[in-house]
C-alpha cells in the first residue's frame, strides 16, 4: 500500500490541479457555449509540440513549449476575432473546423517522422502516471497565476460569458476580455497536453461541469461540485489503473464519463418521482 501511494503521488497531484483550474474553465465553456474549445485548443498546442518534434526538438523542451504556446495564442487570436453579436457561421463550428485541420495537419506531420505513430498515442493519453513533481510544480504555479486573474476581473469575464448581449450593451471591449480569456485558457491547456494528454484534459474539463450544471445554478457551487466529482473520479480511475495494470488517463476519462451517467440517471429519476407525486 505504501508502495503504491509513493508511486501515486505526483500523478494524483497532477489530477487535483487539473481539476483546480479545469473544473472553472468547464463552466465558461458550458455558458458560452463553446464546448469543443477545450479539445481544439489542446490539438492546436499538441500541433505546435508536433512541429517542434519534426525539427527535433525534444518534446519536454522549453523550445518545443514555446512552440505549443505560440500556436495556441494564434488559435486565440482567431477565436477573440470571430465572436459577433449576431453570429453568421457559430463559433463553435469554427472551433470544430480548427480542431479537424489542426489533427489533420499533425497526423500528416507525424506520418513522416520515425516514431510518429507513439508521439500521437502520447498526445491523446498524455503520460500523467510518469508525471515529476520538478513538472508539476510549474503548471501549478502558471495555473495559479491564471486563476489569480480570474478572480481580479471575474466580473467580467463571467458577465461576458453568461451574457454577452448585456456585456456589448455596457461597452465592454469584447475583443479584448475574449482574448484574454481564450490566451489564458489556451496557457492553462499548453500545460496540461504536455502533463496529462489532449483527452484527458477534454475529459476534466466538460464532465466535471456538465454534471454539476445538473444539480446547480450557482457558480460557487457548481465550481465545487466539480472539483468534489473530479478529485474522486481521479482517485478511483488511477487506483484502478494501478491494481489491474491499464493506462491510467483513459481510466480516469472513463470514470468521469461513469459518473455523469450515473449522475444523469438519478437525476432522470428524482424528477420522475417529483412528476407522480404531483
Amino acid at each position: 500500500m505504501l508502495d503504491m501511494l509513493s508511486f501515486m503521488a505526483a500523478p494524483f497531484a497532477a489530477c487535483l490541479v487539473l481539476i483546480g483550474i479545469h473544473g472553472y474553465f468547464g463552466l465558461h465553456v458550458l455558458s458560452r457555449e463553446v464546448i469543443f474549445i477545450d479539445i481544439a485548443l489542446a490539438q492546436i498546442a499538441a500541433l505546435g509540440t508536433t512541429v517542434a518534434f519534426l525539427l527535433h526538438i525534444n518534446p519536454e523542451s522549453t523550445a518545443a513549449y514555446l512552440f505549443s504556446l505560440g500556436f495556441t495564442l494564434i488559435a486565440a487570436a482567431v477565436y477573440s476575432l470571430t465572436r459577433f453579436r449576431r453570429q453568421v457561421i457559430p463559433q463553435e463550428a469554427i472551433i470544430g473546423i480548427t480542431y479537424a485541420i489542426a489533427a489533420a495537419a499533425a497526423l500528416i506531420l507525424t506520418d513522416k517522422a520515425a516514431g510518429g505513430a507513439e508521439h500521437v498515442k502520447d498526445m491523446l493519453t498524455g503520460s500523467i502516471l510518469w508525471v515529476k513533481w520538478s513538472e508539476l510544480l510549474p503548471c501549478a504555479l502558471v495555473y495559479i497565476g491564471v486563476g489569480l486573474l480570474h478572480i481580479i476581473f471575474r466580473k467580467k469575464f463571467v458577465l461576458i460569458s453568461q451574457n454577452y448581449t448585456n456585456a456589448v450593451n455596457k461597452g465592454i471591449p469584447i475583443r479584448l476580455w475574449d482574448f484574454l480569456f481564450y490566451a489564458s485558457f489556451g496557457l492553462v491547456i499548453t500545460h496540461s497536453v504536455r502533463m496529462s494528454g489532449v483527452l484527458v484534459v477534454f475529459a476534466i474539463l466538460v464532465i466535471p461541469s456538465t454534471l454539476s450544471a445538473l444539480f446547480a445554478n450557482s457558480w460557487a457551487v457548481r465550481v465545487t461540485i466539480a472539483w468534489i466529482v473530479g478529485t474522486i473520479a481521479s482517485m478511483i480511475g488511477l487506483y484502478c489503473s494501478y491494481v489491474f495494470d491499464y493506462s491510467s488517463g483513459p481510466s480516469v476519462v472513463c470514470f468521469l464519463g461513469l459518473f455523469l451517467v450515473r449522475a444523469a440517471l438519478f437525476k432522470s429519476l428524482v424528477r420522475r418521482r417529483r412528476i407522480v407525486r404531483t
